[in-house]
């Protein structure tokens, strides 16, 4: 049976300059500024992005600006970040926005100015923050909820609610246009509004967007376009006759052409939360809807995540639970067959936390050796009230993958807004929260540090080695070894020895930098030991 191999919460980082702190309580600051607004990914190589909107004096209102920590957590782009453009005229309140990232590390913003005219743009910046798209962007319209969806050619599908409906663009690497006009999303003489974009095999596009019913309530739809932005299907094909709202973000996944929606929706007052399956020939393989989370009436479902690993064959899902008055709340897990939609933890779903516990997942929900690792917000918040963020991870069946449930990675006692979590890279997640510790609302980060070394139940060999080290790391093993590794706390393998046998080995660590750092050693029968080492 395999297990995680935790390093630490929170390790002190290696570099003198890095700027990841052990203290939970005090985390890394991302900015000097305040800030109300803000939106985080993280890259495959363990930087974070962080985009936020600044408040500054009239007339400007609010600066849009980025920072970028580096793996070890420290502010690439200064104390307060960057600002992404000075073309952005704001009045006093800003809008929903999105961003995205391709597989290049490239960082993409759409957003609205809302100083007038209601200006829609486009940012493209890559990992060192320079701008692709020119200084100030690509204004692609008029509009809001800008929706940008990277493409494998370095370009962008963006979408955005205008005047008359939702519409799309695509514009190439330089930040130009492809088509003569943007194409519109359309459900008969209905408003739409943007939800989300694939891009399919062949250069087609699948769009997942709203129809407004009134205020913020909307029906889910979905048209595929080809390459020229014309639609395929005879009519959009209507996903959910669920109630949703256009202003709430949903989670989505992509398994080839086959794309995923997890949302919650509402039938009168009571809410339930679905997986929609929609296939790029125009069906809905699990029907309307799609496959329910909990077959239980008895409480409503709220706030869905849903996270995928391409070799599995099983989509993940939490969700929140509360009473039918809304007043208590808890978490529950599901797992979808990803081909049949049929629900792996009972038709009841498995409970992660009681309705009552005030415990739910923050952020998006993540994947660790296919099993899931999300954020857990403790306290019951209504916006005022403290709360503290802890790392939860299950096993393949649902339950807790390690004895104490979770692990703390922001404790300091205060109410907390905008909270992300990033994928792991490098053995790395990165929780992002907007939080007051006495000096206004800002920005705190706090990584969370775990190896997938895959320790096994049979690490009884003992093993001696010299801790801490200076010049020569010498290790010794009652049982022969045929291999030997040493990683940093980013788990980058740094050293891998075939061993054929040898009980002894030494390895000099002059070049080594000061800091923590882990062996993993494998014996002749297959099983495996991790020992953490430090260098002076």
């Amino acid at each position: 049976m395999k297990y995680l191999f935790t390093l630490l919460m929170a390790l002190t980082c290696v570099g003198a300059f890095a700027q990841w702190t052990t203290d939970t309580a005090a985390n890394t600051l991302v900015a000097d500024a305040e800030s109300g607004d803000m939106q985080a990914l993280g890259t495959s190589t363990g930087m974070t992005y962080v985009v936020f909107w600044k408040p500054v004096a009239l007339p400007t209102n609010f600066e849009l600006r980025l920072q970028i920590l580096d793996a070890q957590g420290n502010q690439t782009l200064g104390p307060d970040g960057q600002l992404v453009s000075t073309n952005l005229p704001m009045s006093t309140f800003t809008v929903i926005w999105n961003i995205a990232i391709d597989a290049s590390n490239n960082l993409y913003i759409g957003c609205t100015g809302t100083g007038g005219g209601d200006p829609a743009f486009l940012f493209k910046f890559d990992t060192s923050g320079n701008p692709q798209y020119g200084a100030n962007g690509v204004q692609v319209g008029s509009g809001n909820v800008v929706t940008p969806m990277p493409l494998s050619n370095g370009g962008a599908l963006v979408g955005w609610y205008g005047s008359s409906g939702a519409v799309m663009q695509e514009y190439d690497n330089t930040g130009t246009a492809v088509w003569p006009s943007a194409q519109p999303l359309e459900v008969g003489a209905s408003d739409t509004v943007p939800a989300q974009f694939f891009q399919l095999s062949g250069g087609d596009y699948l769009a997942v967007y709203h129809k407004q019913l009134g205020g913020i309530n909307s029906h889910l739809y979905a048209q595929r376009y080809d390459s020229n932005g014309d639609p395929i299907w005879g009519s959009p094909l209507q996903i959910a006759n669920q109630a949703t709202a256009f202003n709430r973000s949903y989670s989505y996944a992509q398994d080839g052409d086959a794309c995923y929606v997890g949302y919650f929706g509402s039938t009168g007052v009571r809410f339930d939360s679905f997986l929609q399956r929609v296939d790029a020939n125009g069906t809905l393989p699990w029907g309307i809807n799609g496959s329910d989370f909990d077959t239980n009436q008895t409480d409503y479902e709220t706030y869905t995540s849903i996270a995928f690993d391409p070799s599995s064959s099983s989509i993940w899902s939490v969700c929140s639970y509360t009473n039918t008055s809304q007043s208590e709340v808890g978490e529950y897990v599901q797992k979808f067959d990803k081909t049949t939609g049929a629900r792996g933890l009972t038709d009841n779903a498995k409970q992660v936390y009681a309705i009552g516990s005030d415990n739910v997942h923050a952020g998006a929900l993540q994947l660790m050796d296919d099993s899931p690792l999300f954020l857990l917000k403790k306290g019951f918040d209504n916006g005022a009230t403290p709360v503290t963020l802890d790392v939860v991870y299950l096993d393949a069946n649902g339950d807790f993958a390690w004895p104490e449930e979770s692990r703390p990675v922001a404790t300091f006692s205060a109410h907390k807004s905008r909270i992300q979590y990033t994928k792991p890279a490098n053995h790395q997640s990165v929780a992002v929260f907007i939080e007051n510790k006495g000096s206004g609302d800002r920005i705190y980060a706090q990584n969370f540090l775990d190896e997938e070394l895959g320790v096994t139940e049979q690490e009884v060999f003992n093993v001696r080695f010299t801790n801490p080290v200076k010049e020569w790391l010498h290790v010794q093993s009652e049982v022969p070894l045929v291999e030997l590794t040493v990683y940093n706390v980013l788990g980058r393998a740094l050293v891998n020895k075939s061993l054929n046998g040898l009980q002894q080995v030494s390895l000099p660590v002059p070049s080594w930098t000061s800091g923590f750092y882990f062996l993993k050693l494998i014996d002749t029968q297959g099983r495996s030991q991790v020992v953490q080492v430090v260098k002076e």
